[in-house]
């Protein structure tokens, strides 16, 4: 009898092992589901481990991908990623500002992402998606970074670059007359500024011809960015950071060669840290929804932003 409770609990120890041997092979063996999941798991150098992906449609043309990755140096992030595919007919990208207005003569203000969508939203011109902008100048008065073009209206061409602030007012995102997108460094603003419908100052350029530049800058935070490829597809990429568990923050290496994965051909960061913040408008519900965990807690008011406009009623 002794014999039999002893083989018995034997039997039992050795099966409660297999079942938690099993589980953390599950765990390790994790096979994403997204394209984009796949994607990075396969072929980015910076992504080591997916261990959940998720994607839906937000609308024709723009979706979602939402993505726990652990990097090669073992830190874990949440990635927020929008494909904006702009051969979609009546898809395109644009500068919202607050209160959806030009006018500055009265200087610059700062408006919440929801608040910027509700007031820039309009039957055939809805808004799909949203992330921050350029960088300001935070004490006042208030002004950003680099030039604003908006709707052709060259709103602000001047560049406010400080050497304290070395990482910022160093490049520009813009939509040419054209259509198609372009990341520059600053000094060619003025080849291209008479052709920019739409443009913001942005940062650190990760990618220039497809091409890893190189930076001296490893520090780890919560950052948007945004990025593009020669054949019409957008894509804003918005990492949370500063958090305890899982959300480490990424780096403009990281950042970079996730871009260069998706076959952007350029890059650039955006302002991060509390201002790194995206928004959709719920697919199911109806509503404007901020997707990520912005760090400062709840939603900060910023100077600008890129938007997803798509025709619908």
């Amino acid at each position: 009898m002794k014999g039999k409770i002893i083989l018995t609990a034997l039997a039992s120890v050795l099966l409660a092992g297999l079942v938690s041997c099993e589980k953390e092979q599950a765990d390790v063996h994790y096979v994403p589901t997204t394209p984009i999941g796949r994607l990075l798991l396969d072929e980015c150098p910076e992504v080591a481990r997916i261990f959940r992906d998720t994607t839906f449609l937000i609308t024709v043309g723009v979706e979602e991908t939402d993505l726990h990755i652990q990097t090669n140096d073992g830190y874990v992030n949440q990635v927020y990623i929008i494909r904006v595919d702009t051969n979609v007919p009546g898809v395109r990208m644009a500068v919202s500002m607050p209160n959806n207005s030009n006018n500055i003569s009265g200087g610059w203000n700062r408006q919440t992402l929801t608040d910027m969508a509700t007031r820039m939203d309009a039957p055939g011109a809805r808004v799909a998606a949203m992330i921050n902008g350029d960088f300001w100048q935070m004490s006042a008065p208030i002004n950003p970074r680099g030039p604003v073009h908006r709707g052709g209206v060259i709103v602000w061409d001047q560049w406010d670059y400080d050497e304290a602030l070395s990482q910022q007012a160093l490049s520009f995102v813009g939509v040419l007359d054209d259509g198609s997108m372009i990341i520059a460094e600053r000094s060619r603003y003025e080849e291209y500024k008479n052709r920019l419908r739409e443009c913001t100052g942005s940062g650190v350029m990760m990618l220039s011809n497809g091409v890893w530049q190189g930076t001296a800058y490893n520090a780890r935070d919560p950052r948007s960015s945004i990025g593009y490829t020669d054949d019409g597809i957008v894509y804003l990429l918005v990492c949370d950071g500063r958090k305890t568990f899982g959300a480490a923050g990424m780096t403009y290496k990281e950042m970079g060669y996730i871009f260069q994965t998706l076959g952007c051909s350029g890059a650039a960061n955006l302002d991060g840290g509390g201002s790194a913040q995206m928004l959709i408008r719920h697919p199911i519900a109806d509503v404007y929804q901020i997707r990520n965990s912005p760090s400062d807690g709840s939603e900060r008011p910023v100077i600008n932003g890129w938007t997803v406009i798509v025709r619908e009623p």
